[in-house]
C-alpha cells in the first residue's frame, strides 16, 4: 500500500533531517564557544577538522535528499511518488487521522483543503511538484558543490560555492517541508524538528580534556 510505503520513508527522511538540524546546531555551538574565547583565538589544526567535517558531513547529507535513484529512499524521491499517485492520499485518509483526537473534524477537512484545494478528494499533485521543486532549489548550489568535490573530485570545478547560510537555509526548507508532510501522513504538528535536547551536552567544555602527567610533561 502506498500510504504505508511512504509513511516508512518519511520516518526515515526525519531521522536524518533531524540528526543534520541537531548536528548543524552543534556545530555552530561551538563556533560560537570558539568565538567567544579570546583564548582559543589562534591557529588550530582542530579548527580546520571541525569545518572539514561538518561540510562533508552536511552537504552529503543533503544530496542524499534530493537525488532520485530507484532503489534509494529520498525525500526529492518521495515527494515525486505522491505526485505521480496522487489518488492515494485521499481526504478521508487525512481527515480519519483526526478521529480520536480533540481536533474537531471539520477542522482537518479544511486543514486537507491547503494540500489539494477546497474542489478535490485527494492531494493536489501541483502542490507536491511545487514542494519537490523547491527541495531541489534550494539544495541546488551545494548538490552540485558535493557532486563535484565531495562524493567525486570531478575534473570541473562546482559552478558556485557554496556558503554556510545557503546550507543553513537549505536544511530550514527540508525542515519545513519535513514537517508538513509529517502533518499529511501523521497528524503530527509541529513547527521544526529539532528536538529539545535533555541533557545540557556544552557542559563537557567546563572540564579539562587533557590530565598532564607531571613527570612527562
Amino acid at each position: 500500500m502506498k500510504i504505508e510505503k511512504w509513511k516508512h520513508w518519511l520516518g526515515i527522511i526525519r531521522g536524518e533531517i533531524t540528526q543534520m538540524l541537531i548536528n548543524s546546531d552543534i556545530f555552530w555551538n561551538v563556533q560560537t564557544i570558539i568565538k567567544n574565547n579570546n583564548d582559543l583565538h589562534k591557529p588550530n589544526s582542530l579548527y580546520n577538522y571541525l569545518g572539514d567535517t561538518y561540510i562533508s558531513y552536511i552537504t552529503i547529507g543533503i544530496r542524499r535528499q534530493v537525488k532520485i535513484k530507484e532503489k534509494s529512499i529520498s525525500f526529492a524521491g518521495l515527494l515525486k511518488d505522491i505526485s505521480e499517485n496522487p489518488l492515494c492520499l485521499k481526504r478521508k485518509y487525512f481527515v480519519n487521522l483526526y478521529k480520536d483526537s480533540v481536533t474537531p473534524l471539520k477542522i482537518a477537512d479544511e486543514d486537507f483543503d491547503m494540500y489539494c484545494g477546497s474542489d478535490r478528494n485527494y492531494i493536489s499533485k501541483e502542490k507536491v511538484n511545487n514542494d519537490l521543486i523547491e527541495l531541489r532549489q534550494a539544495a541546488h548550489i551545494v548538490e552540485d558543490f558535493t557532486d563535484r568535490r565531495i562524493a567525486h573530485r570531478d575534473k570541473s570545478n562546482p559552478k558556485v560555492l557554496p556558503r554556510f547560510n545557503q546550507v543553513d537555509s537549505c536544511l530550514d526548507t527540508f525542515d519545513r517541508l519535513c514537517c508538513k508532510y509529517d502533518s499529511i501522513l501523521n497528524a503530527v504538528g509541529r513547527s521544526s524538528l529539532m528536538p529539545t535536547y535533555q541533557y545540557d551536552w556544552k557542559q563537557i567544555f567546563t572540564v579539562p580534556w587533557l590530565k598532564y602527567d607531571e613527570e612527562k610533561y
